[in-house]
């Protein structure tokens, strides 16, 4: 492999290379051309390439996992022990200054919890389910740390998790408060507080507005989606319709696209007003995905262009697309299909112009 003109061998790379001599952003170069484990094998070589790595952790490769999900205990009856992971192996030094102590002292003393969630009075942990290709591994942390020692380990842990990449989420009645992360790292700009993954399914059956306004904040701030983000909200009341509306069309471009499993067409409705009539759809989700709204009375839009229907081989759809009536590149194509069930299918794609 060669860089910036200089050939280079990985086995064994830094002996060959005399690698502690070349300007940092050339061995920035090197090191963003290895993967993880060969990144894990060079820190343990020299203590200045383990400050090195660990100082650029967020711009090399990443220890990948299949999963992560949050459960709770008694779902993870019948694991091995050696499955679990002791909290405090996670442990790392870092400088703990008294003006951020006294701020984790006043969470702690207001008993701020790590996780939102419908958990009974007796349950003390989550459970942090990681999965790979060989093996599950599981992480206990509290619901409310008590003690300092606690919030220690919460935040080494995060900054550990903040530093993987995973495939799939889930979050079903369980998700980290945003809160509670900004009080750990204290806004601190030089660690990107989220989870970096593919998909993510966010299970929002939270009958709490409050919670439920947590767990969009938690998704727009504290996870980095590649992919898609799929939202199951078993609520229809017109409050959750807002918020939610409110999100897609100021913060949607966070995302590259957003699955609802959302039965009712208030939503839906309003998205079709707002990318008709708006003067400004830049923030909106370029990719809207409603999986099975059912009572829709599908008309075409009065302002459709280039429509296709196909109702061939027992298929029922349309296709078409409608311009902003303020901008004429702000155009976006419809696609409706009808299931079996009398259940709606559609997509909202904001097309590139």
């Amino acid at each position: 492999m060669q860089i910036l003109g200089i050939k280079f061998k990985f086995f064994p790379i830094f002996s060959q290379l005399k690698m502690l001599y070349l300007p940092t952003e050339v061995q920035l170069d090197v090191l963003k051309c290895l993967n993880f484990n060969q990144l894990f094998d060079i820190k343990q070589t020299n203590l200045y390439l383990l400050n090195l790595i660990n100082k650029f952790e967020g711009e090399l490769a990443r220890q990948e996992f299949i999963q992560i999900a949050l459960v709770d205990h008694y779902m993870l009856v019948g694991l091995h022990p050696s499955e679990f992971i002791e909290p405090e192996s996670g442990i790392f030094e870092f400088t703990l200054l008294d003006q951020l102590k006294n701020k984790w002292q006043a969470a702690i003393d207001k008993s701020i919890p790590l996780f939102l969630h419908y958990f009974e009075p007796n349950r003390e942990c989550i459970c942090i389910a990681i999965v790979n290709e060989k093996c599950h591994s599981v992480l206990k942390l509290p619901i409310i740390p008590k003690n300092i020692k606690e919030m220690i380990i919460v935040r080494c842990w995060l900054e550990k998790l903040f530093n993987c990449a995973f495939g799939y989420a889930s979050f079903y009645k369980n998700i980290f408060n945003p809160e509670m992360i900004n009080i750990l790292f204290d806004d601190d700009k030089t660690i990107p507080l989220q989870f970096n993954i593919k998909r993510v399914i966010l299970w929002s059956n939270y009958t709490v507005t409050k919670i439920f306004e947590s767990a969009l904040k938690f998704s727009l701030n504290h996870l980095s989606i590649s992919e898609s983000l799929s939202i199951n909200l078993d609520a229809t009341s017109e409050q959750y319709t807002d918020i939610l509306f409110n999100t897609l069309i100021n913060e949607g471009n966070k995302f590259p696209k957003i699955s609802l499993n959302f039965q009712t067409t208030s939503l839906y409705n309003l998205i079709v007003k707002y990318v008709t009539t708006s003067k400004d759809c830049s923030k909106i989700v370029p990719f809207i995905h409603f999986d099975r709204i059912s009572a829709i009375n599908f008309k075409l839009n009065e302002r459709a262009e280039k429509i296709e229907i196909d109702q061939s081989n027992g298929n029922n759809s349309t296709k078409y697309q409608i311009v902003n009536i303020h901008n004429p590149k702000a155009r976006f194509e419809f696609y409706n299909r009808e299931g079996y069930d009398g259940s709606f299918y559609i997509q909202i794609r904001k097309i590139k112009v």
